[in-house]
């Protein structure tokens, strides 16, 4: 959303552009913390996964029943898969691929979630999450659980989040195989032949960089309450709450996903601001340390802007962009050196 130029304001909109490439920083370790893909990694197949081949009309061959429907009825079915199946049904044959291309919300989720679906498959979580709220998911803004924006999803229930809640908010939560098993007297073995369960991924995970190489398998705290529920756990809750509980492993079930805007498909990952870094650093307090710490929506930032004065005044000493001024070394590593 453009700036209104008004009086008095240290913006117009013109220079938008300008004051977010000023002020505004991406937060490296934020994406560093969570499930994260080798850098390149899918550079072969982004061009590929649920986009159009070409032209086409209709359905084609070799679709079976599916192609005796109306186009717009296969459409309906498809958008009900879960990844899993979405994956195996667009590379049955050109015919099958062509009509999951052919669905907007598909072509959405092959350009801004790729990640993503790549975080979902390596957990064992695709068969459980459908196409419909993952592109949900892809289209809401905001943290489910503050409200703020949310650049990621914690992946067993699909919600889009913040790194913030991620690492605190009691739904956002995951538990141990082995500690659900212990606390509800069900066989680990018998635990493991629900779909609920999912598999870590070796990795750097958390604010810590905690080196994770051990696999784990983790069920959400949600169907860890429904086990102890099952169980007959009068106290299922409190039983719950005293289980094990880690950061690490919450980042170890989360991945980045980008708000793609339905009006504009661009994607927006957030943006931190330079200013309250130099706000809190000029005087550390738990109120600043917040403000360092979240994230904004473009719109989100040029509102920001208006209400912070140190960014305001890392903006009028640019002269409009044109000259360069320092900024603190947390904001030009995006957010401390990322091992």
């Amino acid at each position: 959303m453009p700036t209104a130029q008004k009086e008095g304001s240290v913006v117009n909109s013109n220079s938008d552009a300008a004051i977010i490439r000023v002020t505004s920083y991406h937060r490296k370790d934020f994406e560093a913390s969570v499930i994260t893909a080798e850098s390149g990694r899918h550079n072969d197949v982004r061009s590929s996964i649920f986009q159009n081949l070409g032209a086409t009309q209709g359905l084609g061959t070799g679709m079976g029943q599916l192609q005796r429907l109306p186009l717009e009825l296969a459409w309906s079915i498809c958008l009900y898969l879960d990844i899993q199946s979405a994956l195996r049904f667009s590379q049955v044959n050109r015919s099958a691929r062509q009509c999951i291309a052919s669905i907007p919300q598909y072509r959405r989720l092959g350009k801004h979630a790729l990640e993503c679906i790549w975080a979902l498959s390596r957990t064992g979580l695709a068969s459980r999450i459908d196409v419909l709220s993952l592109h949900a998911t892809l289209t809401t803004e905001r943290c489910v659980v503050c409200g703020l924006f949310g650049g990621f999803i914690f992946l067993p229930t699909c919600a889009r989040c913040c790194v913030q809640c991620i690492a605190s908010a009691p739904s956002l939560r995951v538990v141990p195989l082995r500690a659900l098993s212990k606390a509800s007297g069900v066989p680990i073995g018998r635990l493991k032949r629900s779909r609920e369960v999912f598999n870590s991924i070796p990795g750097k995970y958390s604010s810590n960089f905690t080196q994770q190489r051990r696999l784990r398998c983790f069920v959400s705290g949600q169907y860890a309450l429904e086990v102890l529920r099952k169980r007959g756990d009068q106290d299922a809750q409190i039983i719950l709450d005293a289980l094990p509980d880690s950061p690490v492993w919450r980042f170890m079930t989360s991945a980045t996903l980008p708000y793609a805007d339905l009006t504009t498909d661009d994607p927006d990952v957030g943006r931190a601001c330079k200013g309250c870094q130099v706000a809190m650093e000029a005087h550390f307090c738990e109120a600043n340390f917040l403000r360092r710490e979240r994230l904004y929506s473009r719109r989100g930032f040029l509102e920001h802007f208006q209400h912070c004065q140190e960014a305001q005044a890392m903006w009028i000493a640019s002269e409009g962009g044109t000259v360069t001024v320092e900024e603190p070394e947390f904001t030009k590593y995006g957010g401390g050196t990322v091992t």
